[in-house]
């Protein structure tokens, strides 16, 4: 494809996702319940140091709705709605560059729809967190950075996810076997870990620690037994309903696993498996939202399956952080 025609693809698909963003923005909004809680209550308490752990430790998003509040004298719903239409926009930014390590411009489109088509599921049984697009945005990020061999970019993407939410430590793994584990990778990998380390415990240090139930796991199999009266039962095992919601996801990077790259491999067949486990242990998996980094971990596969089975050549072969020939 050449570059004039590449321009020309992505000056069409941008309509697109601004479409997208703010479908999925107005979803947001009108399905979650107590849809006004993340900006009226949560982000006040964590920026004044009253939220409990663990999203007292959690600051880039509540500081970067803040920011923005300051900037734009906005009303704060008006804020919250651009804040987290701005995060959307950022993540189809973001899946755009991650899928067209691969992909060409179109199927980029076509998998960061399906992205965001997934997304809602995660909207179930929590109201909306301030850091759920921004982790969307940032971990897609992440993974594009590890995907095309961005290593000093994805140290500065790192810090960030860091600061968002704990679940950044998967771009870790991720990063430490998407490649061969020689000498240098082995460094590199030592020193993201340190700098994870680094946020996570000098936020602790500088915030002071304070514990909390990590444990989850008599919790999430305790859901399974019909004892809670007040709520249905689909609220109640939604986090169960959810990951067989993903299994499709699972099972058509199964069916790409022989063609897919090293990176697809490892994002779907090993951190994806782990990112579950962890989840179950020490999350509430009612809580849906805490799932949403698998959705980019997974897609990549989805995609080159997908392909498989209209008979299209999108199983490419290689770990090439950039590919001369993308369908």
């Amino acid at each position: 494809m050449t570059q004039p025609i590449r321009r020309a693809s992505l000056l069409a698909i941008l309509p697109l996702y601004l479409t997208l963003a703010t479908a999925l923005g107005f979803v947001d909004y009108h399905v979650r319940p107590y849809p006004e809680n993340g900006f009226s209550t949560y982000v006040p308490s964590v920026l004044n140091g009253t939220e409990p752990a663990p999203g007292k430790y959690r600051l880039l998003a509540p500081h970067a709705y803040a920011w923005l509040s300051r900037t734009t004298q906005l009303r704060p719903i008006e804020v919250w709605v651009l804040f987290r239409w701005l995060c959307l926009v950022a993540a189809l930014a973001a899946g755009h560059w991650y899928f067209t390590t691969w992909f060409s411009d179109g199927i980029a489109a076509a998998a960061n729809a399906l992205m965001f088509a997934l997304l809602p599921l995660t909207f179930t049984n929590s109201w909306p967190n301030p850091d759920q697009f921004t982790e969307l945005a940032l971990f897609t990020l992440g993974c594009a950075c590890i995907a095309r061999s961005a290593i000093p970019l994805f140290g500065v993407v790192l810090i960030l996810n860091a600061f968002n939410r704990e679940t950044s430590v998967f771009l870790v793994v991720l990063f430490a076997l998407a490649e061969p584990l020689t000498r240098r990778r082995l460094m590199w990998t030592a020193a993201f870990a340190a700098e994870w380390l680094s946020v996570y415990v000098g936020l602790r240090l500088r915030l002071g620690y304070e514990a909390y139930d990590m444990f989850q796991l008599s919790n999430n199999l305790g859901r399974l037994v019909p004892m809670d009266r007040v709520r249905p039962p689909y609220y109640r095992i939604y986090g169960w309903f959810f990951w067989i919601l993903l299994l499709p996801l699972f099972w058509l990077n199964a069916m790409s696993w022989r063609t897919a790259p090293r990176f697809v491999r490892v994002a779907a067949g090993i951190v994806a498996p782990a990112f579950v486990l962890v989840s179950f242990l020490f999350s509430s998996v009612i809580e849906s939202r805490i799932f949403t980094p698998l959705i980019p971990l997974l897609m990549p596969g989805v995609m080159m399956a997908l392909g498989v089975a209209v008979g299209s050549d999108l199983a490419l072969q290689g770990p090439q952080p950039t590919l001369q020939r993308k369908i």
